[in-house]
């Protein structure tokens, strides 16, 4: 009976990856259609990971119980989303559909909108810029105005598919109650499930392992989330204050795009220029010197104080985990490169002093 029950550990972990491999590389649309299915709980999981650290803190902070602190976090949560919709949200469809509406509705014309550039800049850096484009052949022209079209067709796509999302959102939210409440059942049903199908050694390791993601996943992306935040509101008070066109959207996009380390901020800053110069050519420059500054303030004192030595890595190794994981999985790989790159670079740096440490007379 022992033999068939060390078979089956040994064996049942290589089974089920084989089965997982093979199902993903000859079943890519049932992959699809599962992670479609699951959604809810992916979601719900997330959610429950990002509110577990607020819950702690109520726990500790107002000495209450867990059900408290999860009744008041999920509390916190509603009220923002609340106050987002009823301030925030409005002011961003509006953006959204005059900017969909300034490039869908009126006659999208590259060389139109460079030669108005042109005459209200009056710059000769700018001149040069727009002469040179001027000079670009119809078809380069035509492909920008389609990019142009793309960019405001999925602005106006997000917008309609939010509604049919509120039912999986509202789903995952319920979903992820239970799942704080449940968290340490959870917790020691994945021990007991590792402990059944390896040795005690391999299972001791692996928790660890766990345990380590569990602490840099959270440090990292909870710091990246509240800088981001601040950052991004700055943006867009400065941004109305200096009156850059659609103030609210714009701030909103340079704070989802700084939790992406390094490359973020750049990407975000793209499109706000970009719009900038087509709506106000002048606001262009004013939306430049506010990113740059609050940049280099999210830099130098928000972002080392917030996310703090979460990172642990050379600007080297964060840009290579940003790069590699934006290649291999998108904006999603982007930002997850860097946790899952410290991970790896803790594990193997603790292992090699172990054996070190083990080889030393």
């Amino acid at each position: 009976m022992e033999n068939i029950k060390t078979i089956l550990r040994q064996t049942t972990p290589i089974l089920i990856s084989v089965f997982i491999i093979l199902f993903i590389i000859f079943k890519t649309s049932t992959v699809i259609w599962l992670l479609s299915s699951l959604k809810p709980l992916i979601y719900a999981f997330i959610l429950a990971f990002l509110l577990d650290s607020v819950v702690r803190f109520f726990e500790r902070k107002l000495k209450i119980r867990r059900n408290q602190g999860i009744f008041l976090a999920c509390l916190l949560l509603v009220g923002i989303v609340v106050t987002l919709f009823y301030i925030i949200v409005p002011k961003l469809v509006e953006n959204i559909n005059a900017i969909s509406s300034f490039f869908l509705d009126g006659n999208i014309d590259i060389t139109v909108i460079l030669a108005d550039l042109k005459n209200k800049m009056n710059n000769e850096y700018i001149n040069y810029t727009t002469d040179s484009v001027l000079a670009a052949s119809e078809s380069l022209k035509a492909q920008f105005n389609d990019i142009l079209r793309n960019t405001a067709l999925s602005l106006m796509n997000a917008m309609t598919n939010l509604g049919s999302k509120m039912i999986t959102l509202i789903t995952s939210f319920i979903i992820n109650i239970y799942m704080l409440a449940e968290k340490d059942k959870l917790i020691n049903w994945c021990k007991s499930f590792v402990y059944a199908y390896f040795c005690e050694s391999r299972a001791k390791r692996t928790i660890y392992i766990f345990k380590k993601a569990n602490t840099i996943f959270k440090s990292f992306l909870t710091g990246k989330i509240i800088d981001s935040s601040i950052v991004g509101l700055i943006c867009a008070i400065l941004f109305t204050i200096f009156k850059v066109p659609y103030a609210a959207l714009m701030g909103t996009v340079i704070g989802l795009f700084n939790i992406i380390p390094y490359f973020g901020p750049i990407i975000g800053s793209v499109p706000v220029i970009i719009v900038s110069l087509f709506i106000n050519p002048p606001k262009a420059l004013a939306a430049l010197i506010i990113i740059l500054v609050v940049q280099q303030i999210d830099a130098n004192f928000l972002d080392p104080r917030i996310v703090g030595k979460n990172v642990g890595v050379s600007p080297f190794w964060i840009i290579t985990a940003v790069t590699l994981g934006g290649n291999l999985f998108g904006v999603i790989g982007m930002l997850f490169g860097v946790p899952v790159l410290v991970l790896i670079k803790t594990i193997l740096e603790e292992h090699m002093e172990d054996v070190d440490g083990s080889v030393k007379p």
